[in-house]
């Protein structure tokens, strides 16, 4: 309980929006530095070193980072401009069955400093740094705004010249001594207010430039956007203003400046101190493994090469096959050392694949990935907390609200979207070498992670990293929820926690409910083959109590969806107004017999299992493809094949189990993400045992489970 209150310490000291500007400042995550750093560093460190936590001299400068932050907060003047942007008012839209109403035509930001749920904000955003085109503009917004409801399809976007924004930017500019205040604007902006005690305005891209003596000066513009040509570079002297003189929101005392240098000095110094000490305690940590620490840099270099080039990324999964070769003491046989070894090459690769978008606006295209994300805006900027959007859900739930806390944690960017896909997948496939560790020992355990990653990396599944979707999301739940069931036993605690995030799983995406439920199953040991006989005498003295208290948790949170169902329809009910009107297979019991619903379930399986739309036999899938054959047939008590997990065969199966409900169609490998790390599990475990070495042989892991050596 100590460590996780040590934990949340960390984060809400790391995350709390700082006053003053730095490259470690807080919320938003816009910068490059605290976005990598606190969006994938710190997560990464904290798998792999929680113990750093435990240490005085680290749990002193989480406390003194939060204090001088909070202190911060309390005593000095916001640092940068205060923006406010607008449009014709009343402004009232709807996108793709999200109504999105401005009644004062005011356009938020993601932007937590800023006035984000006032009726009337002073400020939308703060101006933090230069913007040098318009994606960097913090106008999420525009994906509402250059939007066309159609009342008879599908809405359009409009054209970039139909734009016709103003923003009003406003605060001091505190300078030591005399010299040029200038700001470069873009060609589609106009101009016009006060610096000081002089008159500006432009026109056409003009730059604003006004003498200033040394002193405080007030900054009063306002501006009219139309197209795309924008840009808000302001120089003095010709350096970046925001890092060469005071820029706030108010007028700063002598002591406010004096006191901002200070607190902005101990926040990057505590934050580089953590990262650096957390990082050396890594690389101590695995002093006696150089090949480890040998692999986990070049492999990490070959992808970010990768990367950076577009030249072979596909091929990104692939190349960590390479893991298994590594030489390993057997103390670091564990999923740490897998993470290490798989995990963080993973993880940079998509750092620097999304390097681009880090403050940077995402423009979104017309479907489900535009629908949450308004869904997103409509619950956290207009308070919309329950209904989420929509009184009843057409798209997913859960990520909707997801969109929206990626948002605020990092600000108009969609890199979050990013690294969270990226994680999902990682944890699919720690959750195949947790698997396999227990029964095929750790080399098989570790290509199975990596045989897990080159599927997603080439297959199918490859573009929807980032794309906005529920899928991804639902199906690291789901990973999740396994490893946590896999690591819980009889903590109570742990159990419940697995129960959550089943819950959650089932939010993410409502296909997912018997895949969900069917993850229960991996409280049997994995040393439990299919074979009926022996499979009966395991569960006649397996405690089944963990696996109640998940489902009856999985059982509460689909009560709660449909009581929330009810609140706004009055129909008590977990499928009223979804999408499965649109998708429903139509196996009923009324039609069991009828040949037309066993065609759609067909092609729904075939499209899951060989990551395809339209189903079409594809050499990346074929681990999944043996994968899902010979759990079906161990469930089938075919001779030899009975041998295997009955646990993975299981959840296997449990993953295709939507697919007679409902009727899979377009998104080629959508409907596969969840599959994927079971069926490559189950391959690997039979490939093991092809090798003639029976999967219930085994010694003990690291886990303290039984599995081969």
């Amino acid at each position: 309980m100590t460590g996780f209150l040590w934990s949340v310490s960390l984060v809400v000291a790391l995350l709390w929006p700082s006053r003053t500007l730095s490259i470690f400042d807080g919320l938003p995550l816009s910068g490059t530095a605290e976005a990598i750093g606190f969006g994938v560093v710190v997560p990464t460190l904290w798998l792999i070193a929680p113990r750093f936590l435990d240490q005085p001299l680290t749990r002193l400068g989480i406390m003194t980072l939060l204090a001088v932050k909070v202190a911060g907060s309390l005593l000095l003047p916001q640092e940068g401009f205060c923006a406010r942007f607008q449009t014709t008012a009343p402004f009232h839209n709807r996108v793709l069955t999200i109504p999105i109403d401005e009644p004062r035509g005011v356009l938020r930001s993601w932007d937590v400093r800023a006035d984000w749920r006032a009726d009337v904000p002073a400020c939308t955003a703060v101006v933090d740094r230069p913007y040098a085109n318009w994606s960097a503009f913090p106008v999420w917004f525009l994906n509402f705004t250059d939007f066309l409801d159609l009342p008879d399809r599908v809405g359009v976007r409009t054209p970039e010249s139909a734009r016709h924004l103003t923003v009003d930017v406003r605060g001091v500019i505190t300078v030591p001594e005399s010299g040029e205040f200038r700001v470069e604007l873009g060609r589609d902006m106009t101009a016009s207010g006060r610096i000081g005690s002089t008159d500006v305005s432009s026109a056409g891209g003009q730059d604003l430039r006004v003498p200033l003596a040394a002193g405080s000066r007030d900054v009063v513009l306002h501006f009219d956007l139309s197209a795309d040509q924008w840009r808000f570079v302001p120089l003095w002297n010709g350096r970046d203003a925001f890092q060469a003189v005071s820029v706030t929101t108010t007028r700063p005392g002598t002591i406010d400046r004096i006191a901002a240098s200070c607190c902005r000095f101990a926040i990057v110094s505590i934050v580089v101190a953590l990262l650096l000490g957390w990082s050396v305690s890594v690389v101590t940590h695995y002093a006696s493994e150089p090949a480890l620490l040998g692999w986990t840099v070049v492999a990490s270099a070959a992808l970010i090469w990768c990367a950076m080039t577009a030249w072979g990324e596909r091929g990104a999964g692939l190349l960590l096959l390479g893991a298994v070769a590594v030489p390993l003491g057997r103390s670091q046989r564990n999923w740490r050392g897998a993470m290490m070894l798989v995990g963080i090459p993973w993880l940079a690769f998509f750092v620097v694949r999304a390097f681009s978008q880090v403050g940077h606006v995402s423009m979104y295209s017309v479907d489900d990935w535009l629908a949450y994300q308004v869904a997103g805006y409509r619950i956290f900027m207009n308070g919309f907390w329950l209904e989420g959007g929509n009184r009843v859900f057409d798209y997913q739930p859960l990520y909707r609200w997801m969109t929206g806390l990626l948002h605020m944690v990092f600000g108009d960017s969609s890199v979050g979207e990013v690294y969270w896909d990226a994680a999902s997948l990682l944890a699919g496939a720690l959750a195949a070498f947790t698997i396999v560790e227990r029964v095929a020992g750790f080399r098989w355990a570790l290509g199975a992670a990596a045989a897990t990653l080159a599927t997603f990396s080439m297959g199918t599944i490859w573009y929807f990293v980032g794309r906005g979707l529920s899928e991804i999301a639902a199906a690291g739940f789901a990973f999740s929820a396994a490893l946590t069931i896999l690591h819980a036993g009889k903590r109570w605690p742990l159990v419940a926690t697995a129960g959550i995030l089943a819950v959650l799983t089932f939010y993410a995406r409502l296909n997912h409910l018997l895949f969900a439920a069917s993850l229960a199953i991996l409280w049997v040991p994995l040393d439990v083959p299919a074979a009926w006989p022996r499979m009966v005498r395991a569960l006649r003295t397996l405690d089944l109590r963990p696996a109640i208290v998940y489902l009856a948790t999985l059982g509460i949170g689909v009560g709660l969806f449909a009581l929330r169902t009810w609140w706004y329809t009055g129909v008590f009910s977990v499928l009223y107004g979804t999408s499965l009107k649109n998708n429903d297979s139509g196996l009923r019991l009324s039609t069991i017999g009828s040949l037309d619903v066993w065609k759609r379930i067909a092609h729904s399986l075939s499209s899951l299992v060989s990551m395809n739309e339209p189903p079409s036999p594809d050499i990346r899938a074929l681990l999944v493809v043996f994968g899902v054959i010979l759990s079906v047939l161990a469930l089938l008590q075919v001779p030899r094949l009975s041998r295997l997990p009955v646990s993975i065969a299981v959840v296997t199966v449990g993953a295709a189990l939507s697919s007679f409900v409902a009727h899979t169609h377009a998104y080629p490998g959508r409907m596969s993400i969840h599959l994927v790390p079971l069926a490559v599990a189950m391959t690997v475990v039979a490939a093991r045992s092809a090798f003639g070495i029976r999967v219930t042989d085994a010694q003990r892991d690291s886990l303290g489970r039984r599995a081969p050596a």
